[in-house]
């Protein structure tokens, strides 16, 4: 999975904007998947790949897709569907190994020991990609994919719209448009924008009765704006 991450977009779903040199809400850490399995939910929170606490691209942040015996917090993948019926059989998850730290430009503490800011960061962290039947709306373009937080406590962050979805041969491909899930409403994030486009692909393996998710994945998204993303005052 490559994430590409559209700043400008981001910080425009946002409402919150205190301090003029900083976008309203901007990606300020990532984590790949060996980095983020190394480190303990809190370290997420305060650790720096790349120094400083300013804003950093969001172009081709990789995360992979997790095998079905995981270590730590990272989520199993558990999925399987028939291939004559994809959106009618499918269940279990996709894990996603991998994470990102971002920044609400408002109400900024400083830490008077270390001199860094420490509120009003928002982790996205051991992901898993799941897909509801009931949630798809055809009309407003909604697939019914949507990619889960589990960092802290679970929440939708990403919804996939307008997807097409591709079986060849072993590959399994989704691609379309992504949209901000509620799992940024509280902090003032717009939920349903579109935020930029997405890419997943990966491998599949025929089992009995299932085609189970079992290699490695791309796929390619943009951000933007919403809700309950798990955020950590300290």
């Amino acid at each position: 999975m490559t994430l590409n991450i559209d700043g400008s977009a981001l910080a425009s779903a946002f409402t919150h904007n205190y301090l003029p040199d900083r976008p309203s809400f901007y990606l300020e850490e990532y984590f790949d998947s060996v980095q983020a399995v190394s480190r303990t939910p809190l370290q997420l929170v305060t650790d720096h790949i790349i120094p400083g606490t300013g804003k950093i691209s969001g172009i081709g942040r990789q995360f992979t897709v997790n095998s079905s015996s995981t270590t730590g917090l990272n989520k199993a993948t558990n999925f399987n569907f028939d291939p004559n019926d994809l959106e009618g059989t499918a269940s279990g998850e996709i894990g996603l190994g991998g994470a990102m730290r971002f920044r609400l430009n408002k109400s900024f503490v400083i830490n008077p020991e270390t001199g860094e800011e420490e509120t009003n960061r928002a982790i996205t962290g051991y992901l898993s990609l799941e897909y509801d039947a009931d949630s798809a709306d055809p009309v407003a373009g909604h697939s019914g994919w949507t990619i889960f937080n589990h960092h802290s406590f679970r929440a939708d962050v990403f919804n996939l719209d307008n997807v097409t979805t591709t079986q060849t041969g072993g590959a399994f491909t989704l691609s379309g448009k992504l949209a901000l899930a509620h799992g940024f409403d509280h902090l003032g994030g717009k939920t349903g924008t579109i935020v930029g486009d997405f890419n997943f692909q990966t491998t599949v393996v025929p089992v009995p009765a299932a085609v189970w998710l079992f290699a490695s994945g791309l796929a390619g998204l943009f951000v933007s704006r919403k809700r309950k993303v798990l955020t950590q005052p300290l």
